[in-house]
């Protein structure tokens, strides 16, 4: 190996590595960012996109807020912990933080999402003509989907039944006549909700 290469792959090796948390944020909510930084804090810079929202230097500059998120932002200087109020969906993006001149190898891509509230869950079958002469009907947990994902699925069988986590879409057969209903829920980071029990074709 050439001995310019050999330097540059030690000097790849040598950069920090940099893990990236993703974290949700309720729409309209706030969002909380704890570097899990511990001793005394005389420098920090918190940065969204790379813009510096937040900068306080000890003894030299005081805290001061900037950018878009000014009037919303607070940081407090004894864990580092960054707390952004009324988050809107274009307040998403990467943040970074440096404390005491070094930049943390932690960086948090902040994802809106909305609760499920007003958004409609229902079970719909295909064929729509599934009866208990089918071979087997497939069922869409079907939900129209605005800003609230990442989601779960879960389904249950009969009003007694236990939820069990699965797919959007799932198939049943005759083998499952024995429930009357079925029913899905919609699950995100902030909430859920219930679709209306569905009648089991085969029952």
């Amino acid at each position: 190996m050439a001995p310019t290469a050999a330097l540059s792959l030690l000097t790849l090796l040598a950069l920090p590595v940099v893990a990236q948390d993703v974290t949700y944020f309720e729409i309209g909510g706030n969002l909380d960012l704890n570097p899990a930084f511990s001793g005394e804090i005389t420098n920090i810079t918190w940065k969204h996109k790379g813009n510096i929202v937040a900068e306080y230097i000890k003894d030299s500059i005081p805290l001061e807020y900037l950018g878009d998120l000014k009037g919303r932002t607070n940081v407090n200087l004894t864990t580092g912990v960054l707390t952004i109020s009324n988050m809107s969906q274009s307040d998403g993006g990467l943040f970074t933080v440096e404390i005491n001149n070094r930049v943390l190898p932690v960086s948090y891509n902040a994802v809106g999402v909305r609760k499920l509230d007003d958004y409609p869950v229902e079970v719909i079958m295909r064929p729509l003509t599934c009866h208990r002469s089918s071979t087997e009907c497939t069922l869409t947990c079907w939900v129209d989907l605005n800003e609230a994902e990442p989601v779960q699925y879960f389904w249950k069988k009969g009003e007694a039944g236990e939820w069990e986590e699965g797919e959007k879409v799932i198939t049943i057969s005759q083998e499952t006549w024995s429930f009357q209903t079925i029913t899905c829920k919609v699950k995100n980071p902030f909430s859920e909700k219930d679709s209306d029990p569905a009648v089991n074709p085969f029952h």
